[in-house]
């Protein structure tokens, strides 16, 4: 399973990455969120776990334009971050799940787990 995460904070991919490897994952990070869109049209992955708060290209906005892109509308998407209105306003862009920062090791697996399968 292909795992693709989007976070301008290069330390949470890592962290995510290093989490979800040995779970048997494949992940690609970016750090980046002007291109994300165009690396996940070409990666294709199952799970997109994207931040919602970043320079360039907010979650909010990533996630809309993948929704409503015939190629990328049934990937499923994990919005995480601190902010407070976050599961409410990541459920009318069209993110699956949410994730709340700082997160427990535990519910990063449990989540990702349970939106793959």
């Amino acid at each position: 399973m292909k795992i693709f995460v989007v976070d301008d904070n290069e330390d949470i991919c890592t962290l995510v990455e290093t989490l979800l490897v040995p779970e048997g994952y494949s992940v690609t990070c970016c750090v980046n969120p002007m291109i994300a869109e165009e690396m996940i049209r070409k990666t294709k992955p199952n799970l997109i776990i994207t931040d919602m708060l970043m320079s360039g290209v907010d979650g909010l906005t990533l996630i809309k334009n993948l929704k409503t892109r015939k190629a990328t509308k049934d990937i499923k998407i994990i919005l995480m971050s601190a902010h407070p209105q976050t599961l409410k306003l990541g459920k009318e862009a069209g993110a699956d799940d949410y994730l709340a920062k700082p997160f427990e090791i535990t519910e990063l697996i449990y989540k990702v787990k349970k939106i793959i399968q």
